[in-house]
């Protein structure tokens, strides 16, 4: 998207990431690009930057164009940027293609917000890109404000910009147009993109999606990427690809739109799935993220020394302390949990304390300070840092409330303890009733849990999340609980 001279910060700061030229050839071949007629076909990238995608267009446009009609096809070529640098960069480089011709162009840049050209009456028959990615509460707030209030792929959560720009496509394509990007691939599993895949079927409009999965084709950048064409033509199904390595080998199958589902992530995959009779691990199983404190630093503590009912303690944020006992917990973190027998190291400050109907409940601030004064002394020291929590919002339970009240009440007893993020299924069976759990997810199970275990640690499950799960660096996979509550598990009478 931009010039090379850019800054880091300016980068991140603008969502720009550079498009390998092979990668920009693929979106063009596969979008037809190459064997289209462009008679009068308008072109668009609407975060042009310095041109990757329209200078090997027009370069295109100029080996197979008569010279008397040069000229009107390049002019059909617009390129829109929000980076003044990056459009003059795309302005000389297009220059320099046509400075041999002896030719001038006056070529249809402009430096504009593209999110802002909603409602052009323009339409284009062809729109490739790669638009920014960045998330829209790291965008000044009018900004921010306008996509919530003109986007319907934007309205709820903490959305991204990219998918802005498919909804803009979706409204600039001609009758027949095609559109071909590459974005990041979180939309075909993500709650925010959600309302993308639903407009993707309930229109019929995609011909291809290729998943880059956890091969990096930005370089080190940590971007999972996937290339998406769609037009506005229904198609009964279209090309599924997915990268299986490096070197960019490909393997493909057709996919029926009917096969999509309405409502959960998009479990794409080279290989007819395999139908399995049972139930939903979310039917059947309650499934809950650990203690969120949002300081953690402040909370989680390691003892170095105790009597009856003192320890003296060092907290992450490396004070030493003295608490009382009984305010402190057992506590795992799930992203490092290995095995069962895995030792507790760690203790977290527990302001809370059961009422008659076995609800967790914060410990009254004057029943804190008289009976337990040594924790309380300790409170008001970090009070300005737990203040500064969730920028600053007042905690409505009380200023040593944990950050967010999920996992209370469930987090304690027997559980199966699971990391956000693995290289292959592990989770983990605990049944000390008296540890909690942090930083990843505990499921809660009705039934026999040794057999649950060995589904969830099944090559069924691998198979499960190579598909639905994101991809992080390293060959790691995302296993957060939108994904894991939508994998099938057989019944006892099944087994």
């Amino acid at each position: 998207m931009a010039s090379k001279t850019r800054t880091y910060e300016r980068k991140k700061l603008l969502g720009q990431v550079y498009t390998p030229p092979h990668i920009v050839e693929k979106i063009l071949r596969d979008s037809g690009f190459y064997d289209a007629d462009l008679t009068n076909k308008k072109i668009l990238d609407p975060a042009c930057g310095d041109g990757r995608f329209l200078v090997p267009i027009a370069e295109h446009i100029i080996k197979i164009t008569p010279t008397h009609q040069l000229t009107d096809r390049l002019n059909q070529i617009y390129g829109w940027d929000i980076d003044p640098e990056a459009l003059e960069s795309c302005r000389m480089n297009l220059n320099g293609l046509i400075e041999p011709l002896g030719i001038s162009v006056s070529w249809n840049l402009k430096l504009c917000d593209a999110l802002k050209q909603l409602r052009r009456r323009l339409k284009f028959d062809l729109i490739f890109g790669n638009p920014p990615y960045i998330r829209i509460q790291h965008l000044p707030i009018s900004q921010r404000t306008f996509i919530q209030s003109h986007y319907n792929f934007c309205k709820k959560g903490s959305t991204d910009a990219y998918i802005a720009f498919f909804e803009l496509a979706s409204k600039l394509l001609s009758r027949s147009g095609t559109c071909g990007f590459v974005t990041p691939n979180g939309f075909l599993t993500s709650e925010t993109g959600k309302p993308l895949r639903s407009y993707f079927l309930q229109n019929n409009k995609i011909k291809q999606i290729t998943n880059y999965g956890s091969v990096p084709i930005f370089g080190n950048t940590a971007t999972y990427s996937a290339i998406t064409i769609f037009g506005n033509l229904d198609q009964e199904n279209f090309v599924f690809e997915q990268c299986e390595s490096a070197v960019l080998q490909y393997k493909k199958r057709q996919i029926q739109h009917s096969e999509l589902p309405a409502l959960r992530p998009w479990q794409l995959s080279v290989s007819t799935s395999e139908h399995i009779e049972g139930q939903r691990l979310g039917d059947v199983c309650q499934i809950s993220v650990g203690l969120t404190t949002l300081a953690d630093d402040y909370y989680l503590f390691s003892i170095i020394s105790e009597d009856e009912n003192i320890v003296y303690a060092k907290s992450k944020s490396g004070m030493l302390v003295h608490l009382e006992k009984s305010i402190l917990k057992p506590i795992i973190k799930a992203s490092k949990l290995k095995l069962s027998t895995d030792p507790v190291t760690e203790y977290i400050l527990f302001p809370y304390q059961k009422d008659a109907a076995g609800k967790q409940r914060i410990i009254p601030e004057n029943d804190l300070r008289v009976q337990f004064p040594q924790t309380f002394s300790y409170l008001l020291k970090v009070k300005p840092a737990l203040e500064r929590r969730d920028n600053g919002k007042p905690n409505a339970v009380a200023w040593y409330a944990f950050g967010r009240a999920q996992g209370l009440d469930s987090t304690f007893g027997k559980k199966i303890i699971f990391s956000p993020m693995n290289l292959a299924p592990n989770f983990v069976l605990y049944e000390n009733p008296d540890v909690t759990v942090y930083s990843g997810y505990f499921i809660k199970y009705d039934g026999d849990y040794d057999a649950l275990l060995a589904q969830l640690n099944s090559r069924r499950m691998a198979e499960f999340i190579a598909v639905a799960g994101r991809d992080f660096q390293g060959g790691y996979k995302g296993y957060n609980k939108k994904i894991i509550e939508n994998f099938i598990i057989k019944l006892p009478e099944q087994l």
